[in-house]
């Protein structure tokens, strides 16, 4: 049964986490969302960085670049009908110790630490949306655990369960995710997917199940199954951060991912290594079959 839980304690999570569930936690990153002075700071000093950002202009997405600062006058001006939306995974990684630092204990142990470099997810994506951003509807990489957490401001989720059912009406393409070089994708270990189709879009009639939705406010850190399709609303100008997380929750379901996507069959006695190894293995494998 999909559903959305609200957590108060950060020990009760695995008993939730079961991959049909999102669960919410509250008063998290107390240190930052409390102080947000650091991250204020550290932007600042990001300032001239050029990073990639979204506008959505009467529906028509188009995707440019220009630094921290700049971006940052435009979202002041974001609507409904002419939005801004920063997701940038690079822009974060001088500070990603220091703001994992202050993270929940169950974010801080991801598996995605013995994945090689060259396969290992960014840690850190900072978000940045003005009045009227939305994402665009996507199921994320890999089948992992997604993670977001929100500072100031208030967006709107809407997610829809797996149901395969639900998949033509998404229109799907696929994202694959591996080694690149530059733009360019020299391999891949598996795909998250994309749609152009927009909920919030006026007269947008999307025929699938219907989602769960959730407004998240500041302090709020929202763990949720990667693989549902879902996408974002900025009700606010907002500020967070997101990652990913690979655990003995979802490993089975991460690495059968990849088996999948590479066309591979593993031995059942695979799942009673250790972790590591399990990872190792199919990362191995999976590399051999390109």
């Amino acid at each position: 049964m999909c559903r959305i839980q609200a957590i108060s304690q950060v020990e009760d999570v695995p008993k939730y986490d079961d991959g049909e569930t999102v669960l919410v936690l509250r008063d998290t990153f107390p240190k930052i969302c409390r102080d947000r002075s650091y991250l204020h700071a550290f932007l600042e000093q990001c300032g001239d960085v050029e990073l990639c950002y979204q506008r959505n202009c009467q529906g028509v997405v188009t995707k440019s670049k220009a630094s921290l600062h700049k971006v940052q006058k435009q979202l002041l001006f974001s609507c409904h009908d002419d939005s801004i939306l920063v997701m940038d995974e690079n822009i974060l990684s001088s500070g990603t110790e220091a703001l994992l630092e202050d993270a929940p204990s169950y974010l801080k142990d991801d598996w995605f630490r013995h994945f090689p470099q060259m396969l290992r997810p960014s840690p850190l994506c900072l978000i940045l949306g003005g009045v009227g951003a939305r994402s665009d509807l996507h199921a994320d990489p890999l089948s992992w655990t997604g993670w977001n957490c929100l500072l100031e401001g208030s967006k709107t989720w809407r997610f829809y369960c797996h149901e395969p059912a639900d998949s033509p009406a998404f229109s799907a393409t696929r994202r694959p995710f591996g080694i690149k070089s530059g733009p360019h994708e020299l391999c891949s270990i598996g795909t998250g997917m994309a749609s152009h189709e927009d909920t919030w879009a006026l007269g947008c009639q999307l025929k699938a199940s219907e989602p769960l939705e959730y407004v998240q406010r500041p302090g709020e850190t929202l763990i949720f199954p990667g693989h549902w399709w879902h996408q974002t609303y900025h009700l606010t100008a907002t500020v967070g951060f997101a990652g990913q997380l690979l655990n003995q929750r979802n490993l089975r379901r991460v690495m059968e991912h990849v088996t999948d996507w590479c066309g591979m069959t593993m031995d059942k006695g695979l799942w009673e290594l250790p972790h590591e190894e399990v990872i190792a293995h199919v990362l191995a494998e999976a590399i051999d079959s390109m």
